[in-house]
């Protein structure tokens, strides 16, 4: 039989590591209900949750990078995608401490909480679940907050998170060489899937990586390939 607290998680204290209370507790507890703890208990998943939240998160980055930057949409799109990447949102858990109070089936289940998938979709769900129990000024404010972004600071992240693909690609143009990603084996169920990809240049294959994430496993190749040409 499973023990009383993993159904019913310590709310005050995952909320003071929040930093936000919930007027409605039942929202934190689907945030943190992964969907094998729902298939297993008859529950709801945290899901929709994460949909709501991610469409937050997208609205919250655009508009303070919209209004505090004058650059040029592509520039904006490459400070967007790199400030709310998987591996990002999967940090900004692991700062919180909150992995460990994600309800998932046994079997398995640290080996769930370390994705950065999974823990990238408990922040979406998280954000989606505030945004519900509050308003967007209130849920945009703290995922500012939490992803630790201000005018000041948003584009030393950016270009502290190397964009390796465009170095890449960028090389590859002078050289006049086109470069593309080849998604060689997936393996693995849906919630831990594992993508293995190469690269091609030009018709010529070369490094292999493999990750939860196809963005993480290409962006690898394209850093070992840099490496190997003496680029990086």
């Amino acid at each position: 039989m499973i023990e009383k607290t993993k159904i019913t998680p310590p709310f005050a204290e995952i909320e003071k590591k929040l930093g936000y209370q919930f007027s409605d507790k039942s929202l934190l507890e689907t945030a943190l209900t992964h969907t094998t703890f729902a298939n297993t208990y008859g529950c709801e998943s945290n899901q929709r949750l994460e949909f709501l939240g991610d469409a937050v998160l997208g609205v919250t980055v655009a508009e303070f990078l919209y209004k505090n930057f004058g650059e040029r949409e592509g520039v904006l799109s490459k400070m967007r995608s790199n400030l709310v990447d998987e591996e990002n949102l999967s940090k900004v858990i692991d700062k919180m401490r909150l992995k460990e109070y994600l309800r998932v089936a046994e079997g398995g289940s640290d080996e769930l909480r370390n994705l950065h998938s999974v823990k990238a979709d408990l922040f979406e769900a998280i954000l989606g679940a505030i945004f519900l129990d509050s308003n967007f000024h209130t849920a945009c404010g703290w995922c500012l907050n939490k992803l630790g972004i201000d005018k000041n600071n948003a584009k030393k992240k950016v270009v502290a998170t190397k964009d390796y693909k465009s170095m890449l690609q960028e090389a590859m143009q002078h050289a006049g060489k086109k470069v593309s990603y080849k998604l060689i084996k997936q393996e693995g169920k849906p919630h831990e899937r594992e993508y293995t990809i190469q690269i091609v240049i030009s018709g010529e294959v070369g490094a292999i990586a493999t990750s939860t994430s196809k963005k993480v496993a290409e962006m690898e190749v394209a850093k070992k390939t840099l490496k190997d040409k003496g680029l990086i």
